[in-house]
């Protein structure tokens, strides 16, 4: 009887371990695909490495070290969806682990996701054990910027300057605060950022992009001759640059000291070629060929500008002016409907459309397009002159008014500071808001956030999940209360109900048939010089 009872024991006993047994092997086996993966990783076979590391997670899908590694590895090679894939894996396993949720959103951020990106920076902060983390505000910063809301981005980084002074991001750091300064106009403080790098530019940056930034601020500022000598300086570095290139034939095409119209294009088909995708080159070549009246070619390179960036208001300005030189009214007044349908705001496409309707004999017209320009530019003397010619005109109908010579027939915008500013939010699509429509990407912080990073470590806080809950919650309303302001200001502008598009100009003869085959990018058929001149 004892005999049967001891072999019932040892046979129910059986079972359990097997399964003790079958799950040791099985950690066995994880812990050896995690180590030739980390192997396969020092190594730098990073296909072995992740072929491991899936090996590993067949035997426990949930390991958040084996997730977060497989991710890197995506990380490295630039394969962001998949590392997004992965790191979503990691924070379903573990949802309070603030690490893989601020690595998770600098993913994100890489991949241009800014709506996912700004929600785990969200979580990122709510469970990191000390919200006063460098590296995330550092995407942070970023995040900002990619916005455009300058002004954050700039507080961002300089709380990563205080938190973590010798970090190794510190060059990368300054030359975004340089930028960032340079956008708002802080020109000093921009120079100072860009001095301390010359020398030790960030990768993959060169000192040439870092002289180039330097002219650029002395161009703003009208100081030519530093400009050119940081330019020269550039092109020490780097005399195939095409970027210092460009900037340089702008600087010549100018009314300075440097002006030489011919050699600016000569620099601009030099540029081209070693960029031709850089929308911008073609914009200022065709600007340059307009000044020297071959309007054929400066077509051509409008047309190349246009296929590159076709909602740039500057360059449908531009291409107005073009139309309007060679006498095709229709289409520069298409031209610049579309320039005031991209951005309302440029005074210079409003008095080009003013003059336009002049020429058209159009007067209630022109005085509407110039009051709208003097809304925007109420220093503006051409204007206000222009302005002032048609109330005498309506007052005395009689009287006949001659061309002013000091009064330009149109006004040119100014280029590099409008086509630069790529980092601003026009960019950027989607919405942080569900449920809004029309609520847009740009996050904007409050006053309360004054000085970001000490903010989010009040020494009043009793505990530190308070502490992390004020910082997330601190985090979330100020950035949804001031993405909505900014949607509000930029879809329903001051006065947008009395700004209408232009209407149609009366009484003008329709332009000459375009023979077939003749090109035409975006809506822009232009006539050839010639056949206008006849």
């Amino acid at each position: 009887m004892a005999a049967k009872s001891f072999n019932a024991a040892a046979n129910s006993s059986q079972p359990s371990t097997a399964a003790t047994l079958q799950a040791r092997l099985a950690s066995a086996n994880e812990a050896c695909w995690i180590k030739i993966g980390a192997i396969c990783d020092m190594m730098n076979e990073l296909e072995k490495a992740a072929v491991a590391y899936d090996y590993s997670l067949r035997h426990n899908p949930y390991n958040i070290q084996t997730l977060t590694a497989i991710a890197n590895i995506f990380r490295k090679k630039e394969n962001w969806g998949k590392a997004a894939e992965y790191l979503q894996r990691a924070v379903k396993a573990d949802s309070n682990n603030g690490e893989t949720w601020a690595t998770l959103a600098y993913t994100y951020l890489l991949s241009d996701d800014l709506q996912n990106a700004y929600t785990a920076y969200q979580h990122a902060l709510f469970h990191l054990p000390n919200p006063k983390d460098s590296q995330v505000w550092y995407g942070i910063g970023m995040l900002y910027e990619r916005c455009g809301s300058f002004e954050h981005a700039e507080e961002a980084f300089s709380g990563v300057l205080k938190m973590d002074p010798h970090s190794e991001k510190k060059p990368e750091i300054l030359f975004r605060l340089g930028s960032i300064y340079k956008q708002t106009g802080k020109y000093m403080q921009s120079l100072e950022c860009f001095r301390c790098i010359v020398n030790s530019p960030p990768p993959p940056r060169s000192a040439a992009d870092v002289w180039l930034q330097i002219g650029h601020i002395y161009e703003l500022q009208k100081d030519y001759d530093k400009a050119m000598e940081a330019y020269q300086n550039g092109m020490k570095e780097n005399s195939g640059h095409a970027k210092l290139l460009q900037h340089v034939a702008w600087l010549r095409l100018q009314d300075s000291p440097y002006q030489n119209v011919g050699h600016a294009i000569h620099l601009l088909v030099k540029a081209a070629e070693l960029d031709p995708n850089d929308a911008q080159t073609w914009y200022i070549l065709g600007r340059c060929q307009v000044a020297t009246r071959e309007f054929s070619k400066a077509h051509y390179a409008y047309q190349q500008a246009v296929y590159r960036d076709e909602r740039n208001p500057t360059l449908w300005c531009s291409i107005g002016i073009l139309y309007y030189k060679i006498g095709q009214y229709k289409e520069a007044l298409d031209a610049y409907s579309k320039a005031i349908r991209f951005n309302p705001y440029m005074s210079a496409v409003w008095y080009n459309l003013g003059t336009l309707y002049e020429s058209c004999k159009q007067p209630p017209d022109a005085k509407d397009a110039y009051q709208h320009a003097l809304e925007l530019e109420q220093d503006n003397l051409h204007i206000r002159e222009r302005l002032h010619r048609l109330q005498l005109a309506a007052e005395k109908p009689g009287l006949v008014l001659d061309e002013a010579p000091g009064l330009p027939a149109v006004m040119e915008p100014v280029p590099i500071r409008a086509l630069e500013g790529s980092l601003a939010p026009s960019a950027l699509h989607g919405s942080l808001l569900d449920g809004r429509p029309d609520a847009v990407a740009p996050m904007h912080l409050d006053a309360k956030l004054a000085q970001v990073p000490s903010a989010c470590l009040p020494c009043t806080q009793p505990s530190r999940a308070s502490e992390r809950q004020w910082a997330a919650e601190t985090f979330l309303l100020i950035v949804v209360r001031a993405a909505w302001a900014g949607c509000r200001r930029r879809c329903f502008p001051r006065n947008w109900r009395r700004w209408p598009l232009p209407r149609r100009v009366a009484g003008m003869p329709r332009p000459r048939r375009l023979a077939p085959g003749h090109p035409r990018a975006a809506s822009v058929g232009v006539q050839t010089a010639t056949a206008t001149a006849k």
